[in-house]
C-alpha cells in the first residue's frame, strides 16, 4: 500500500525533504518511520503523523492501523511512502510494552533492599519461604569475577532471564532452572503472593521515587546507579514486604521488556546482568547487535554497547565493535580519575586480545558520559502514555 503526502504542514516537509531541518537524515529514501493516524480533514483527505510531521495523504478508502511504519520510498514535495504493517507478532510485543512501561522500574530498589536484609539482622525474623525466596534470588546474581572470562560472560547472559523461556522450551522441563535471574524473581513474587496480606498503613515503605529509562532497543543505555541505602528494623517487616511485592513486579516488567525489545530474527539482544559488588549490587546493561555479513566474508560485524554505574568507578559506558580479527573500543567515564585508571588497562586488553587472535585497531577513553543522539521514539510515547 501506498500513501503520497501532499500539502498539509508543506513548508516543514519541503524543510526536510531540502536538508535544512533536522529531520532531514529521518526521510532518506529507505528509512522506516513511525506513523499515526490523526483523523480526517474536511475534504477526506487523511491526517497522519509521520516521523514528527504532520501530512495529509491521499489514502481514500484505505485502512490503516492507529499505530503503523512507513518506508520512504522518493523524496520531493510529494513523497511516496510504503506502508509497512507489522506481522502479528510485532502487534503482541507492542501490547505487552503498552502493558508493561507503566509498572517497569530498574532493578536498584529491588537490589537495595536485598543488600540491606544481608547486612541486617531483621532477615531472621521474616517468613521462612520468604527467607528462602530471598535466598535463591541472591544465588542467582553473578559475582564480577563470573563474567570476567568468554565462557562466563556467556553463562551470565545465558541465565539474566532473557532466554528463561527459550531454555524451557528446548529442554521441554517442567520447572525452570534455580540460577535463572527470571526464574527466581517469579518465585519470588509467588511467594509474597501467598504471604497474609499487610495491615493497612503499612503496604509499603516510604522511599524515594524513581523512573528509571526502560531497556529499550531505540534508545541509548542509561546506567543504573545502586538505590540509598536503606535502613530497615523489625517494626518495618510488613512495609518491608509491601515493598517487595512493587519492587518485584517491576523488576519482572524490565526483564519482560527486554525480551521483547530483543529481536533474534534482526540480531538485536537487549540483557541486564544483576552483578554482586561491594556492599550492594550492580547492574551490568547490553545491547548486542549482529550486523550482516558482506560479501566474501564468514560472518558480519558484532557490536556491544554496555553501561555499568559501580560506587567505585561511577557510572562508565561504552561501545565494542568487533569485524573479525580487528576491534575498536570507545569507553566514557563520569569522573575524571575512573578515566586514568581504564587508560591505565590499555596495554593488559590488547594482551588480551592478542591471546584470542584480535587486533586492536582503536582505543579511546573520554571524560563524561556520551550525549544520546535520540530521544524516545513516537512508538515508546504512545506506549507509555
Amino acid at each position: 500500500m501506498i500513501i503520497q503526502p501532499t500539502s498539509l504542514a508543506a513548508q516543514l516537509w519541503a524543510g526536510a525533504a531540502a536538508g535544512t531541518t533536522a529531520a532531514a537524515d529521518s526521510w532518506r529514501v529507505g528509512a522506516l518511520l513511525s506513523a499515526r493516524v490523526m483523523g480526517q480533514n474536511d475534504i477526506g483527505k487523511l491526517l497522519l503523523e509521520i516521523g514528527g510531521l504532520a501530512v495529509e495523504a491521499d489514502a481514500a478508502g484505505t485502512q490503516l492501523p492507529p499505530q503503523f511504519q512507513v518506508r520512504v520510498l522518493t523524496q520531493g514535495p510529494q513523497p511516496q511512502l510504503e506502508v509497512v504493517l507489522g506481522n502479528t507478532d510485532e502487534r503482541v510485543a507492542m501490547q505487552g510494552l503498552r502493558e508493561r512501561l507503566p509498572q517497569q522500574n530498574g532493578y536498584a530498589p529491588l537490589l537495595g533492599v536485598l543488600a540491606a536484609l544481608g547486612r541486617r539482622p531483621i532477615a531472621r525474623v521474616l517468613p521462612a519461604p520468604l527467607r528462602a525466596a530471598l535466598a535463591t534470588l541472591e544465588a542467582a546474581i553473578n559475582k564480577p569475577a563470573d563474567v570476567s572470562s568468554p565462557s562466563g560472560m556467556k553463562e551470565a547472559i545465558a541465565k539474566s532471564g532473557a532466554f528463561l523461556e527459550a531454555h524451557l522450551a528446548e529442554r521441554k522441563q517442567e520447572a525452570p532452572a534455580s540460577d535463572d535471574f527470571k526464574a527466581a524473581l517469579l518465585a519470588l513474587r509467588r511467594t509474597l503472593a501467598e504471604l497474609p496480606a499487610t495491615r493497612p498503613g503499612n503496604a509499603a515503605m516510604p522511599r524515594p521515587t524513581s523512573d528509571t529509562p526502560p531497556p529499550l532497543a531505540q534508545r541509548p543505555l542509561v546506567a543504573q546507579s545502586r538505590a540509598a541505602d536503606l535502613a530497615v528494623t523489625e517494626e518495618d517487616v510488613d512495609g518491608l514486604v509491601g515493598q517487595l511485592r512493587a519492587d518485584t513486579r517491576a523488576a519482572l516488567a524490565r526483564v519482560e521488556i527486554g525480551q521483547l525489545e530483543s529481536q533474534p530474527q534482526a540480531g538485536l539482544w537487549m540483557i541486564e546482568i544483576p552483578l554482586a559488588g561491594v556492599r550492594g549490587y550492580d547492574v551490568l546493561q547490553l545491547r548486542i547487535e549482529e550486523g550482516k555479513a558482506a560479501p566474501g566474508e564468514a560472518e558480519g560485524p558484532w557490536t556491544v554497547g554496555f553501561a555499568i554505574d559501580p560506587p567505585a568507578l561511577g557510572a562508565v559506558q561504552g561501545e565494542i565493535q568487533l569485524r573479525v580479527p580487528r576491534v575498536s573500543v570507545r569507553l566514557w567515564a563520569q569522573h575524571g580519575e575512573t578515566v586514568g585508571r581504564l587508560e591505565n588497562e590499555f596495554v593488559s586488553l590488547r594482551r588480551l586480545l592478542e591471546k584470542s587472535g584480535l587486533i586492536l585497531d582503536n582505543f579511546a577513553c573520554m571524560h563524561g558520559l556520551p550525549v544520546p543522539t535520540s530521544a524516545y521514539s513516537a512508538v515508546l510515547l504512545e506506549a507509555r502514555a
